[in-house]
């Protein structure tokens, strides 16, 4: 995985690894500043099951795109796309799972109850960043986001001279099917879906996701898909479609949506 040290301080102490005291990357506002809380921190210890947001990254239409290109050509085309989302996963806290070909898989663990920065304000600004970088890219760089809240399990892998984590649920499993639901296709080079598990994650709170991520000066908007949502392979879902606001030929950098 690829992420910053803070995060990886956090994961290792919610694996029970090492217990740290206070959070590495605390959560700071003005309700807050005169509050301890080290102690709902170190109450977390040894627990592996977190919750968070997975997301699948990747481009429309890439093997026809990448056709006939040599192997260096198709890096040559791919890398501005996996160093851009990478760079943007990153900065908003995320951890980069891995890259296959033209995708890229992210988790945002939500460190809001141990007193770290609530998982739905970072996701906001990673979904705002990655509609502008995919504008900066332009037309030759479509992509579709795959999007789930819920719960995952954390775990270490070790061997002989390698450690390595590893996430795993059906949060991430839905994650990766949202692609195939219908409607998730963008039409404006951007969009997707977002989804969450009905036994896992509450109406109250998939309204509550969809209105940080998608709601006042975001650059995206959504659309709810009506009842449960039945996928191949996955529990009942409540999913919503992810578009852009703007359309691309009217977007500028710095356009304020209010």
């Amino acid at each position: 995985m690829i992420g910053e040290k803070a995060t990886f301080e956090w994961l290792e102490h919610r694996a029970g690894l090492c217990e740290l005291s206070s959070h590495p990357r605390p959560y700071r506002t003005r309700a807050l500043e005169l509050s301890d809380k080290g102690d709902a921190f170190v109450a977390s210890y040894g627990q592996r099951e977190i919750k968070g947001f997975v997301g699948f990254v990747d481009l429309i239409g890439f093997s026809t795109r990448a056709a006939g290109l040599s192997a260096s050509g198709m890096s040559e085309y791919l890398k501005p796309f996996l160093v851009g989302v990478t760079e943007k996963a990153i900065h908003c806290g995320a951890l980069v799972d891995k890259t296959i070909g033209d995708e890229v898989m992210f988790v945002l663990p939500d460190t809001e109850d141990d007193g770290g920065v609530p998982a739905i304000l970072e996701m906001g600004f990673l979904l705002g960043g990655l509609h502008d970088f995919q504008r900066e890219l332009g037309p030759q760089y479509p992509f579709r986001i795959g999007l789930s809240y819920g719960v995952q399990f954390v775990d270490r892998i070790e061997g002989k001279g390698y450690a390595e984590w590893t996430v795993v649920g059906e949060s991430v499993n839905l994650a990766k099917r949202l692609h195939t639901l219908p409607g998730a296709e963008p039409d404006d080079n951007i969009g997707g879906a977002f989804g969450v598990l009905v036994k896992e994650t509450s109406e109250q709170k998939f309204q509550a996701c969809l209105g940080f991520m998608a709601g006042f000066a975001s650059r995206m908007t959504h659309r709810i898909v009506e009842g449960a949502v039945e996928l191949k392979g996955i529990s009942s879902a409540r999913c919503a479609i992810l578009l852009p606001k703007v359309p691309s030929s009217k977007w500028q950098p710095g356009m304020r949506l209010d």
